[in-house]
């Protein structure tokens, strides 16, 4: 009978380098970040005093900085948090690979993503 492992944690560790997951982790949060402050000013004003839409506005003020240089001006200011998850996605899935040598093949592989999935397995949900 052969063996099958199962790709947990385990395999993050020996298929990503550890300056591969240092550096996707913060930028996995920006994207997670950018999305959910995307979504939560479809509902509510931009410069809304909710606490988390503050929360979230402080967390990317930085990446936004920078995004900002790149946008086209076709862009309305309301979608700059999803070109900015956008944009993180693209550097998260094409380039950091590339440069770190590691591969991805799916969401799923991305070190955060199987992070994520890998505690969710381990504790049973």
């Amino acid at each position: 009978m052969i063996a099958t492992s199962n790709l947990g944690s385990a395999s993050m560790i020996t298929t990503t380098p550890p300056i591969g997951i240092l550096i996707d982790l913060p930028f996995g949060v920006l994207m997670w970040t950018s999305t959910a402050h995307f979504l939560l000013i479809i509902v509510m004003n931009e410069d809304s005093a909710f606490a988390l839409l503050r929360i979230l506005r402080g967390i990317n003020a930085p990446i936004y900085a920078a995004i900002r240089l790149i946008k086209p001006h076709f862009i309305i200011s309301r979608l700059l948090p999803l070109y900015a998850a956008l944009i993180l996605f693209i550097l998260r899935y094409y380039l950091l690979p590339l440069v770190l040598g590691f591969d991805v093949w799916g969401f799923a592989n991305m070190p955060l993503e199987r992070l994520l999935l890998s505690a969710k397995s381990d504790l049973g949900l």
